[in-house]
């Protein structure tokens, strides 16, 4: 039974190997079978193994801390669950959009062998295992990444090459530092730092943290490691930027929580002046993405720098070490997850309809393509954090974490500065939807043109939109879960 963990890895990445030589690529219909067939069975494995308890399968046992170890937990769930309900929605927004790219078999081939190893670093139960699927994350993704072949592309994927396996030595050393002086390096909820080998060595291991928690965060936009992300979201194709906002960036996310919580534990980092630097370069982070954000004019490039702020609010969350923010941290990455794919998606369907590409060219959208852009409103206003949207759930625990957290003032400009990048994430989408539906009066409709996406297209904006408003009425299930996993940690 243990051995049904592996399908949700191996069935996607021999199904995305494979696909070059079991389907022609001028055989589009079959194609789109292929790659819809693989990704929904795949889906439903995991909502099957995650039905099946907390299963786990650990093999290639090399010495003490490295060996290959998968296993089911309440964490793995949920990202686990998110990152198979979004692969499904984009996989079918892509049979259109990929089509004005080109090279549909090598982007739909990736895509699959992606999804594999990103479901891999979800069920890793170990740090070794986690950092193998964590850089054959990074290596599968970086054609996604240059899919046009531009020369932009191409340079937009060699600097985030470049940043990835500057993140990838930072946290080898995690790795070995771990293997010294934890008592193993599989994730045991508390941490399994070895107290005795620990004692005298406490400042090293704060710094080896410090470069863990960089490592990881270069691929969640932290600061000054983000300059990657807006250089590269614009030269992919919509369902690949789509899916490193929405889900990429949650696994870099995971991989901190990982070793925050159950390598360090909070006992070990709560209070130390790690947590102190942390916490400010996270508030930093948002500040910063916000206001690049607010000055940015080209459409995609916006929705980047939204989501190297956005990011950092919950890298803030996981820091602050206490349940409150834990909370309002794993909220915000199921609904941040869900709103980028949303505004990214939308984003992509302008484009592929229309070809603009600045937010100054956006006026009057709405009125030809008034779904798409009924979808991008609901989702920015979420963003923004207006009730009843997801946006304001996760953002109030955030808050009230930072408030009540043991850094009262600290907490308190925590607070402020959430507020402040909501009031800028307010200046930089709500102008762009009230232009879309409100050009003005000098504004020549008859220039306008119906060009609405179709239902491939609208489909999965139409659910994702929609869930932004449900899960925010509705949160409760979602709490509780989490709340399931805070217990463990603190």
């Amino acid at each position: 039974m243990n051995v049904f963990l592996l399908v949700p890895i191996l069935l996607p990445l021999l199904a995305g190997g494979l696909l070059p030589l079991l389907v022609s690529a001028d055989n589009r219909r079959k194609r789109e079978i292929y790659v819809a067939s693989v990704v929904i069975a795949n889906s439903l494995f995991v909502l099957l193994s995650t039905s099946l308890g907390d299963l786990e399968l650990r093999a290639l046992n090399l010495g003490s801390a490295i060996s290959f170890y998968i296993k089911m937990d309440d964490l793995a769930r949920v990202f686990l669950v998110l990152a198979s309900f979004i692969w499904i929605l984009v996989t079918f927004y892509s049979f259109e959009y990929i089509k004005s790219v080109g090279k549909e078999t090598r982007f739909f081939s990736f895509f699959l062998m992606t999804y594999g190893v990103i479901m891999g670093a979800c069920l890793s139960g170990n740090f070794f295992t986690l950092y193998l699927f964590y850089e054959a994350m990074t290596l599968l993704t970086y054609p996604l990444v240059a899919h046009s072949g531009t020369s932009a592309a191409i340079r937009a994927g060699n600097k985030y090459l470049l940043y990835s396996f500057v993140g990838a030595g930072l946290t080898l050393v995690c790795f070995a530092f771990i293997a010294n002086f934890g008592i193993t390096t599989d994730f045991i909820p508390g941490g399994v730092l070895d107290l005795a080998a620990v004692s005298g060595n406490e400042g090293q291991l704060l710094v080896v943290f410090l470069l863990a928690f960089m490592g990881f965060g270069c691929k969640a936009y932290i600061w000054p490691l983000f300059e990657w992300a807006p250089l590269s979201y614009p030269e992919s194709p919509a369902p690949a930027a789509a899916l490193f906002s929405g889900i990429v960036s949650k696994v870099a996310v995971l991989a901190i929580i990982r070793v925050a919580f159950y390598i360090f534990g909070v006992d070990f980092l709560s209070g130390s002046w790690v947590q102190t630097v942390l916490i400010c370069v996270s508030l930093l982070t948002v500040f910063v993405g916000s206001m690049l954000a607010y000055k940015e004019k080209l459409f995609t490039r916006r929705l980047a720098y939204s989501s190297v702020s956005q990011l950092s609010y919950i890298l803030f969350g996981i820091v602050l070490f206490n349940s409150v923010a834990f909370l309002g941290a794993m909220l915000h990455v199921l609904f941040h997850a869900i709103i980028k794919v949303t505004l990214f998606l939308s984003a992509g369907a302008v484009i592929y309809k229309t070809q603009k590409t600045y937010v100054y060219e956006l006026r009057g959208i709405g009125k030809s393509m008034p779904i798409t852009m009924w979808c991008f409103t609901i989702a920015a206003v979420s963003l923004v954090g207006v009730p009843p949207t997801v946006g304001f759930i996760s953002k109030w625990f955030l808050a009230m974490g930072g408030i009540g957290s043991s850094y009262p003032i600290l907490g308190l400009v925590g607070a402020g500065v959430l507020l402040i990048s909501a009031l800028l994430t307010g200046g930089y989408l709500i102008t762009i939807f009230a232009a879309a539906f409100f050009p003005g009066s000098g504004f020549d409709y008859q220039k306008l043109e119906k060009a609405e996406a179709n239902k491939l297209m609208a489909v999965p904006l139409i659910t994702l939109a929609s869930l932004c408003l449900l899960l925010g009425m509705f949160p409760g299930a979602i709490m509780g879960f989490i709340d399931r996993i805070s217990v463990l940690l603190f």
